[in-house]
């Protein structure tokens, strides 16, 4: 059986976030984000935001090739300046029986439809492990980029045959508008055999 798991480092742990919530805020959970800043804060939320279930890694977008660290100076988004442990995500994809991944990806959708952009947000995400260099843009509202579509969705790497395999996942957001962004959901697919 397929099952996948999503997991935010919370007190120096990976912890399943189960029907959690990634919120994307301001200075603390909750605060708000001024139009086109990016987040100061990730947390694990039990709702929209609901209450704090602990906070995550904040790697924020500052330009393509740049992050800031939990509260940090800038750095050069690369796996030399961002641990496993200091990622956003780690996707476990597991199965019974011994598999290898193939087109695998991670994407932002409105949470209904798998192919349409979120709503009123702009977002990047950056995979840990495969020598990346720079940001993917997943999300523009605005310039209608987003969804489980070619070019407009992060490509995760390829892996061999397993019955656990991780993808260590960097999210930055970015509201295009002002209120509240309830349609913005993550999503991952992928080919297994």
């Amino acid at each position: 059986m397929a099952t996948f798991t999503w997991n935010g480092y919370i007190s120096a742990a990976w912890t399943d976030l189960a029907a959690n919530t990634i919120i994307f805020g301001g200075s603390s959970f909750g605060a708000n984000i001024t139009v086109g800043a990016y987040q100061d804060s990730t947390n694990a939320g039990n709702g929209d935001p609901g209450t704090d279930q602990g906070a995550m890694n904040n790697v924020k977008y500052l330009t393509s090739s740049t992050m800031s660290l939990n509260g940090a100076g800038s750095a050069n988004i690369t796996d030399a300046n961002l641990a496993a442990n200091d990622c956003t995500l780690k996707v476990n994809f597991s199965h019974t029986s011994a598999v290898a991944t193939t087109g695998a990806r991670l994407y932002s959708y409105d949470g209904t439809t798998t192919t349409t952009e979120a709503v009123g947000v702009a977002a990047y995400a950056f995979e840990r492990g495969v020598s990346a260099t720079a940001w993917t843009q997943i999300n523009s509202d605005s310039g209608n980029i987003g969804g489980d579509n070619s070019g407009e969705r992060l490509a995760l790497a390829d892996q061999s045959s397993g019955t656990s395999h991780d993808y260590y996942v960097a999210v930055s957001a970015s509201p295009e508008s002002v209120g509240a962004k309830t349609s913005f959901d993550l999503g991952v697919a992928l080919t297994y055999s």
